[in-house]
């Protein structure tokens, strides 16, 4: 059995989803494996018959009729997950989605920290989208306060959890409990019931011919000391894909590393050789955001891409994707794999 892997190369807005949608376009697959972040991801998929989503939760083969499957290491978001579901059903897709048990689930009270936290900074943030992941993480590290998929499969009592966490715990990271929390718990409550209804239980080694998609960029990865604390709280790179590949008994792995043929940001952090002249691309995905800011710019150095994408590989064959060319020409000397916007318009070289 053989694995896809499709991983941002850059600070993440390479183009991911368009990639996961061509290959599985190209080559078939059994599933779509989310194997890192949750629903902070924006995966872009246009068909060539012009339907657009912005993809979060779910996987980026969902056009396509692929199942989902989240693993253990994504951040499960009920809030989120059903704003998206209802996005996508309107395009007449229903997609079918899979989880792991171990799968961590993010409160509404986990937004609200992560908000609270991220204001008090200024103009020292972090680069944080809002949505409670890394304090889905830092909760987490409480076994008490800890909830994941298998919780809310096996219906257990979330309420008196719930109350510390908008009391003890949200005046611990901040100061101050959640105000009129308990219509939100009932509600949140109701939204979890529903979310463990839709979702169906899985493990890694029943994805047969799966995709990896990947979340963010390597850039962004959690131990990247060079951009830290701007980073985000995951492995960006082979490390889960890794540990998954070997749950499922797959040896066989192709990774395609995704570039635009510039470098972006979009949040906090620095931005090397950045460029404030760049700032007529169009991106109907990355608009102004209260919390990451505007996307910004600079050239890419290709030498340093190649370096990084071959040491996460750590093999000898892998593959690159660059993207957006229609929005910027360079010349080089590297073979280059050149896509365009919708997987019609994709060509491997």
């Amino acid at each position: 059995m053989k694995a896809r892997v499709v991983i941002g190369a850059n600070f993440g807005d390479e183009g991911k989803g368009l990639i996961t949608d061509y290959l599985c376009a190209k080559y078939g697959a059994g599933m779509v494996v989310r194997f890192n972040g949750g629903s902070q991801a924006g995966h872009t998929v246009v068909t060539p018959e012009g339907k657009r989503h912005v993809f979060k939760h779910f996987g980026s083969g969902t056009f396509l009729n692929i199942p989902t499957f989240l693993s253990q290491f994504f951040i499960l978001n009920p809030i989120m997950f059903f704003k998206e579901l209802d996005e996508i059903n309107l395009l007449g897709f229903k997609p079918i989605v899979y989880a792991h048990p171990n799968c961590l689930v993010t409160t509404f009270a986990d937004m609200i920290i992560n908000q609270r936290i991220e204001n008090a900074r200024g103009h020292l943030r972090h680069g944080s989208v809002g949505l409670g992941i890394g304090e889905t993480i830092e909760r987490s590290n409480i076994e008490s306060l800890k909830i994941t998929m298998s919780d809310l499969w096996n219906g257990r009592n979330l309420k008196d959890k719930l109350r510390e966490i908008c009391t003890k715990y949200a005046e611990f990271r901040t100061g101050s409990i959640i105000a009129k929390y308990e219509p939100m718990i009932d509600n949140y409550i109701k939204g979890c019931e529903k979310f463990a209804e839709y979702i169906f239980p899985l493990g890694i080694d029943q994805c047969k011919e799966p995709i990896f998609e990947g979340a963010q960029g390597l850039l962004l990865d959690q131990n990247n000391a060079e951009f830290f604390p701007h980073v985000t709280r995951s492995n960006t790179g082979m490390k889960n894909v890794r540990v998954l590949c070997e749950q499922a008994g797959i040896k066989d792995i192709d990774i395609y590393y995704v570039s635009r043929t510039y470098l972006t940001r979009h949040g906090a952090g620095p931005l090397p050789g950045e460029d404030p002249s760049l700032t007529s691309f169009h991106d109907d995905t990355n608009v102004p955001h209260d919390y990451q800011g505007v996307m910004r710019f600079a050239p890419i150095n290709l030498l340093d891409l190649y370096a990084r994408c071959a040491t996460d590989a750590n093999k000898n064959e892998w593959n690159i994707a660059i993207t957006h060319f229609d929005q910027l020409e360079i010349s080089t000397s590297c073979d280059i794999k050149s896509y365009g916007p919708t997987r019609k318009d994709v060509e491997l070289v």
